[in-house]
């Protein structure tokens, strides 16, 4: 005797997915704003920086003074006692004692950088290059 071939329902299937409960959908009340009102010029050195790879190079992560402020204002105590390990500063202190600390080092070393990329040769960019063209572009608008 041939066995039946029997179609499973689609209800079991829609049985077994969770339902969506009201925690889904919650937003996070953190005190930080999402979606920062910025300077359109920070916005274009940010991403001109993050193109250069300029993370990578300085300790701070920048070289301009007011997105080095916002990060500071972002950062725990911990996250600024680390950046203070990493550019070799000692961390001692209350929260505003480190904070004018960094901005001081940060300050001398920025001023310091200013001079040395004056004598440095300059970065040729290739405009066929995707990065490349999306730098002047940014540039030009600057």
């Amino acid at each position: 005797m041939a066995k039946k071939l029997v179609k499973k329902d689609d209800k079991k299937s829609k049985k077994d997915q969770a339902p969506k409960s009201a925690l889904d959908n919650l937003i996070l009340a953190d005190g930080k704003v999402t979606e920062p009102l910025e300077d359109p010029d920070i916005k274009k050195v940010k991403e001109l920086e993050e193109i250069l790879g300029v993370k990578k190079v300085n300790p701070f992560g920048t070289y301009n003074l007011e997105v080095f402020k916002e990060k500071l204002s972002d950062m725990t105590n911990l996250d600024l006692q680390n950046l203070c390990e990493r550019v070799g500063i000692f961390a001692s202190g209350s929260r505003m004692q480190i904070k004018e600390k960094l901005l001081r080092e940060f300050k001398s070393v920025a001023r310091g950088t200013i001079s040395m990329t004056a004598e440095s040769p300059s970065v040729q960019l290739d405009p066929n290059n995707p990065l490349h063209k999306r730098t002047l572009k940014i540039l030009g608008e600057i």
